[in-house]
């Protein structure tokens, strides 16, 4: 242990009578020991003495929270709860009704994350707690974090969603997770094929998470269903970065009871800086090059409102030696996942995306969001700006202006929303290359996929040794099952294009050609054409009337009392069940 005097390092600047003041500080343990005593009083003088000391303190340790998720909160470096964290964790731990309106960034899943899990009985293994969610990345996100909230084996955490067997969901729920996050039209499909009452049995906890997407989904119905099937003493907590007054007044007339807790957006505002740039007859590509040069930037979420600009944003970028991917809703699952990954990893330095991505994800230390076109709604507006800025750090917020009705619809916004916003003068990239040929970038197409067993690996084998180039340069790359796409320097298309001998992956001759933004656009048009046919191909459930359902409630009721068990639409064991039938 070593001493530290009161005029080094910390300087707290108080006095008292017969005042006897040490600190200690140990290197190993990276702990300090402060000894004060005092036989009468205590002046502070110094106003940020308890600012200086929260440095060293974890404030979360004054709330009844279980000694695992403690031990996680240090873990992770929390330090001091955020505004919604120390209104709501006191209530929850109350067992309290809440509507949660918090922007973006504030630490809402933590706020029901940490009280939730020290309230479960983990000696019990069933599920105790719904969490629903509108989205499959938001859910996988969810239940990932809640796993980083306890720091023990014990916690077991569900997840049911779409993209994966129904009997894989089906026995997640079976499992009996102490946590169960879903997204509700998933919760409902696997439920309608396997019948297992047992789910309902021990929940205590419902939260919705991003209530205001759930109701405009239509998500609404599957919440009522699942509040009549838990006891009605469950605690249900809904939470959003925005929760309009129609949204507000159905929870109510639906819950009794409820405490409705508001965060100001200036909470999170308050870490952002944001400019305007004016895009002056030139096009908005130009501009934006010109702002990434001008400003430095070497990471950033960039938004647009169609997703036709998506796909030439992008290609316009990797054109311009930038590692730049897109990020849109008709994407499949695999691929958004991949590139997001990769975006985390900052393998991808530029990540053009539609209103999908505004939901929800949380990028550590993003250091900017770029508007490349101003949305139409300022709740977009919000979760858009609510990317960059988070857990307390600073962000940058950039909008690309043309015309006087874009100005118009900011400048609404942000008189709303008091912001301040400093204009910003940026040249265009005209008539001169940002970079040059030899690191332009693009996508390349290669008839080669996983129909023929070719993997990610074969496919970077192929393009450092065919085409001459370093693994680093390799971007994202997608395998299709008929083909592959990569992202890759221009010069080692040239490269490959110039081999006399024939193309091989895996020993299999391929053809490769440049992947355009029109290719793209026509491949997610036709993947939402065939999500649609799906589901009208899909079989209609049958409607039950007034009357079937009483009987079917009844009938129910008759069943229970008599001690018997609901017969499941499809067994877990059919050679069992035949061998019973069988026998009967």
């Amino acid at each position: 242990m070593s001493f530290l005097s009161p005029g080094n390092s910390i300087n707290p600047g108080f006095h008292g009578e017969n005042l006897n003041f040490e600190l200690f500080f140990s290197p190993k343990e990276q702990k300090i020991a402060f000894v004060i005593s005092c036989n009468f009083f205590l002046t502070i003088k110094n106003p940020n003495f308890a600012g200086i000391m929260s440095r060293y303190i974890n404030l979360f340790q004054k709330f009844e929270l279980h000694d695992r998720v403690k031990e996680a909160v240090e873990k992770l470096g929390f330090r001091r709860a955020t505004r919604v964290q120390e209104q709501v964790i006191p209530l929850f731990f109350q067992g309290k009704n809440l509507i949660v309106e918090a922007p973006t960034g504030t630490g809402k899943t933590a706020a029901y994350g940490l009280p939730l899990i020290s309230r479960l009985n983990l000696l019990k293994r069933s599920t105790q707690a719904f969490i629903l969610l509108p989205t499959r990345e938001l859910a996988i996100q969810v239940a990932e974090s809640l796993k980083s909230y306890f720091t023990g084996k014990e916690l077991k955490v569900g997840i049911v969603i779409g993209g994966v067997p129904l009997e894989e969901s089906f026995q997640e729920i079976k499992a009996g997770p102490h946590i169960l996050v879903a997204v509700p039209g998933r919760l409902r499909d696997v439920l309608s094929s396997y019948n297992y009452p047992y789910i309902w049995r021990d929940i205590k906890h419902l939260i919705i998470d991003e209530g205001d997407k759930m109701m405009e989904l239509g998500f609404l119905k599957e919440v009522d269903n699942i509040r009549k099937e838990i006891r009605n003493t469950a605690q249900v907590a809904f939470f959003s970065a925005t929760i309009s007054a129609d949204a507000e007044k159905q929870i109510r007339e639906r819950i009794e009871n409820i405490q409705v807790i508001r965060i100001a957006p200036k909470e999170v505002l308050r870490n952002l800086r944001f400019f305007s740039v004016e895009v002056k007859g030139g096009k908005r590509e130009q501009y934006l090059c010109g702002l990434l040069e001008q400003t430095g930037l070497s990471k950033a979420l960039i938004f647009c409102n169609r997703r036709e600009d998506i796909y030439g944003l992008s290609g316009y970028l990797r054109s311009h030696g930038f590692r730049a991917e897109s990020y849109y809703g008709s994407q499949e699952q695999n691929e958004r996942e991949n590139i997001m990954r990769r975006f985390k990893e900052d393998h991808i330095d530029f990540l053009i995306a539609s209103d999908l991505a505004a939901r929800g994800l949380d990028i550590v230390d993003l250091p900017a969001v770029i508007n490349f076109t101003v949305p139409k709604e300022l709740d977009f507006y919000m979760h858009r700006i609510g990317r960059t800025g988070r857990a307390g750090n600073r962000g940058m917020v950039f909008n690309l202006l043309s015309g006087t009705m874009e100005e118009a619809e900011l400048s609404g916004y942000h008189q709303y929303l008091q912001i301040r916003q400093e204009p910003l003068d940026v040249s265009p990239l005209e008539n001169r290359k940002l970079v040059d040929d030899d690191l332009r970038r693009i996508k390349l197409h290669i008839s080669r996929g996983n129909d023929d067993k070719i993997r990610k690996a074969d496919i970077v084998g192929f393009l450092v040794n065919s085409g001459g180039t370093d693994a680093e340069d390799i971007g994202t790359i997608t395998v299709y099952d008929s083909y592959a796409i990569a992202d890759i320097p221009l010069m080692t298309l040239d490269n490959l294009l110039k081999q006399e001998e024939a193309l091989k992956v895996k020993g299999k001759s391929v053809k490769v050609r440049k992947f355009g933004a029109e290719e793209e656009e026509n491949k997610a048009t036709a993947l939402k054409v065939l999500l649609k046919q799906r589901v009208k191909a899909a079989p209609a459930r049958p409607v039950l009337t007034e009357q079937q359902k009483a009987e079917k409630e009844k009938a129910k009721k008759l069943k229970s009392k008599a001690g018997g068990s609901v017969k499941s639409k499809r067994t877990d064991n059919p050679k069992t069940d035949s061998k019973k039938g069988n026998k009967k």
